[in-house]
This record gives structure tokens, C-alpha cells and sequence, in this order.
């Protein structure tokens, strides 16, 4: 008897668990989106029209993604701040949002091309250009190496 309800106790948890996983992600307006993720798409992106905002609200993350008509994305942390932008149009990325000793980096050592995705962390920028190079940069903008 106690086997069965052991068993049933963990079942119950993992069908949980699923459960919660499986609806962590949910379409939004973007009226709902924080007040600093609106701005941020109202200054670099606004004249790309906006095709769908999702808010992912796992266990695990609280995370705002706006995606544009172009195929355009920006991902947002839960307290609106931007988190990893990609624009693989002509002219990529937004350039004021990129660092200026990437985008010294990027006009020095590799002329004519430009950023399509950049992401942030707690330490680093992760820049791809419109070449599929991949480059690590520190918070400050200093080149640390090629990424694979």
C-alpha cells in the first residue's frame, strides 16, 4: 500500500512539473511587456512592425520575446533589459546598442560586415556577424577571442 502511494505521489509530481513547464510560455501584448523592454523597441526598432510578444514564465526564468515581422528578435529578462537581439536584415543589429570597441573591432579587423546577433551575460557579449564569425567581448567592449 505504501509502495503504491509513493508511487502515485511521484507521478502526481512529475505530471506537475510538466504541467508548469508546458505553459511557461504564453503569447502577451505589447502593452504588457515592462515599460523599459516598450522603449526599448520603440527607439531601435521603430520601424519594424512587431508580429507576436511572448512571456516565458517558467520555474526557472521570468523572460520577455518580442519577434517582428521581419523575422527580427529581441529577448528580454524579466526586468525588461535586453538580453540577446538578432536582426539578419541588411543592416543588423542596432548599432547603438553595440558596444563602440565592438563596433571598432568589427570595422577594423573585419570591413564590411556587420552585427546580425549580439548577446549579454553578467560578463561577456557574444557577437556574430553577417559572415557567421562568432567573437567573444568583455563587458567593456574589449575583443577576447573567436567563438566556434
Amino acid at each position: 500500500m505504501k509502495k503504491t502511494i509513493v508511487i502515485s505521489a511521484v507521478i502526481v509530481a512529475a505530471m506537475s512539473l510538466i504541467a508548469c513547464h508546458e505553459k511557461g510560455k504564453e503569447a502577451i501584448e505589447f502593452s504588457e511587456l515592462p515599460q523599459t523592454s516598450q522603449s526599448f523597441v520603440k527607439t531601435h526598432f521603430a520601424n519594424k512592425q512587431v508580429s507576436a510578444v511572448y512571456h516565458d514564465h517558467d520555474v526557472a526564468d521570468n523572460e520577455y520575446e518580442v519577434i517582428f515581422a521581419d523575422g527580427a528578435n529581441v529577448d528580454f529578462t524579466g526586468n525588461g533589459e535586453w538580453d540577446e537581439v538578432e536582426d539578419r536584415d541588411t543592416n543588423g543589429v542596432p548599432q547603438a546598442i553595440i558596444p563602440q570597441g565592438v563596433l571598432d573591432y568589427v570595422a577594423t579587423k573585419h570591413a564590411g560586415q556587420y552585427v546580425v546577433q549580439i548577446g549579454k551575460d553578467s560578463k561577456f557579449y557574444d557577437v556574430e556577424l553577417n559572415s557567421t564569425i562568432e567573437m567573444i567581448f568583455s563587458k567593456k567592449g574589449e575583443f577576447i577571442r573567436y567563438d566556434d
